[in-house]
């Protein structure tokens, strides 16, 4: 469990808005990457941070935005981030993990009406570390497991 209060004088109302603000940090950054919002996903994060993504550190701005450019416009994919937990909060960090299933679909157009549903391509764990930056809790570093289920290839 997380220690709500500390010895700072901080009720356990501060931790719990703390709690929410990183969680819903969390969930913006993964829903803007997939509505392909990449300059709103990069200011999620903080300076200096590092997204662990595809066998790359990217630990700059530039980085996030070059390594996201290439990717394809006619995709559709949801990351579908559950059982997000908080396991250690304080005044300047929030550590949490959750599990991320990932859904895609590429025709090579743009999707018209639903498409297929064939399985999840992968799921793995997640560890996320924010950091208070001024007012704001943004990433600080982001890194997932190795899947520990995945979609036999096609």
């Amino acid at each position: 469990m997380v220690d709500t209060e500390k010895s700072t004088g901080r009720g356990p109302g501060d931790n719990a808005a703390a709690l929410m603000q990183c969680h819903n940090q969390v969930m913006a950054f993964y829903r803007d990457l997939d509505d392909s919002r990449y300059e709103a996903l990069a200011d999620r994060l903080a300076p200096g941070a590092a997204w662990h993504r595809q066998g790359k550190v990217l630990n700059s701005r530039q980085a996030v935005l070059d390594a996201l450019a290439p990717r394809s416009k006619t995709q559709r994919i949801h990351h579908l981030i559950v059982n997000l937990l908080a396991d250690s909060v304080d005044d300047g960090h929030c550590r949490m993990r959750a599990y991320m299933l990932v859904l895609r679909h590429d025709s090579g157009s743009a999707p018209q009406g639903p498409s297929p549903l064939t399985g999840f391509e992968n799921v793995r764990t997640m560890y996320i570390d924010l950091a208070r930056v001024g007012d704001a809790w943004l990433i600080k570093e982001m890194r997932g497991d190795e899947p520990t289920f995945a979609a036999a290839a096609r």
